[in-house]
């Protein structure tokens, strides 16, 4: 039987759960802040970034992919421990170029190891439950190519939205897709923005308020859920902690016991939400 390692890119807020799975790595996005360069999470955490955020009001941060040859060498050290094949999941490839670059690794890779390379089409703790759910399928015994095809038909099988507080980092660093509508009047509203089938963040609904944008993505979410049989509800934020525990109690009130996963949004995706974002996604497993 092939052993399989699961890869998973920092951006998945994976290093913010308990997760102890000996198949699991994490190749480092990049943060850049000035003349300073951090690897995520290593370098900075979540709560350090978004202080820094708030207390410079003017910082825009950037980010970018993971050196390639730290990929190569990760792929390395995994063949040398004895992995005859390796699953690589990426934020989506409409947000960073880093489902690209591992292509480009996979084509050049010169090891005995097969490398897979999958674009989860999400980011953030979305981006992570895809991971996941691969590590449970590897524990389970089954294939890269039973994995692979599970995740395929998981990664569109949802709805994800989240509320941005301020969109001023998105229009900075040009991360939002048909944002001229909103880019008059972006300190004025709190925009409820939506991640398509296809792994780009749209513009979904103008709101005034962030108690009504929370609560009009909660009433979205819900009435979905009605209909769905099985389920899971990924809910992330960056550094708005009450607008985190108002969603994740909403739902709560409306589904008793359900299962979920929150994380903080990584610094690499904080570069573009900026502070007081909040997310909620649900996957429907019935695919």
């Amino acid at each position: 039987m092939s052993k399989i390692a699961l890869v998973a890119t920092s951006t998945s807020s994976l290093d913010y759960l308990d997760v102890n799975d000996p198949n699991l790595s994490i190749i480092r996005m990049k943060i850049l802040m000035g003349d300073d360069t951090y690897n995520d999470f290593t370098d900075i955490t979540a709560q350090e970034f978004y202080t820094r955020l708030r207390n410079e009001k003017t910082l825009v941060p950037s980010s970018s992919m993971p050196a390639i040859g730290e990929v190569f060498e990760e792929l390395e050290r995994l063949e040398n421990a004895g992995y005859n094949e390796a699953i690589i999941t990426t934020i989506s490839s409409q947000l960073s170029g880093t489902y690209e670059m591992c292509l480009l690794v996979q084509k050049q890779y010169e090891g005995k190891m097969k490398v897979h390379v999958f674009d989860t089409r999400n980011a953030a703790i979305s981006e992570g439950f895809l991971a996941l759910e691969a590590l449970k399928m590897i524990d389970e015994g089954k294939t890269s190519t039973e994995i692979i095809e599970y995740l395929t038909k998981l990664r569109i099988n949802r709805k994800q939205y989240f509320m941005v507080d301020n969109l001023r980092l998105f229009v900075a660093n040009g991360r939002l897709s048909g944002a001229s509508g909103f880019v008059g009047s972006m300190f004025k509203i709190k925009p409820i923005l939506e991640v398509n089938d296809d792994g780009k963040i749209v513009s979904f609904e103008k709101v005034r308020t962030q108690k009504k944008s929370l609560a009009r993505m909660v009433e979205l979410i819900i009435d979905d859920l009605r209909n769905v049989k099985n389920f899971v509800v990924t809910f992330d934020a960056s550094d708005n902690v009450e607008g985190l525990e108002f969603v994740i109690s909403e739902i709560e009130k409306e589904f008793p016991g359900f299962k979920y996963y929150d994380a903080p949004i990584t610094p690499v995706v904080g570069c573009h939400t900026g502070v007081g974002t909040v997310g909620i996604a649900y996957f429907d497993l019935d695919v």
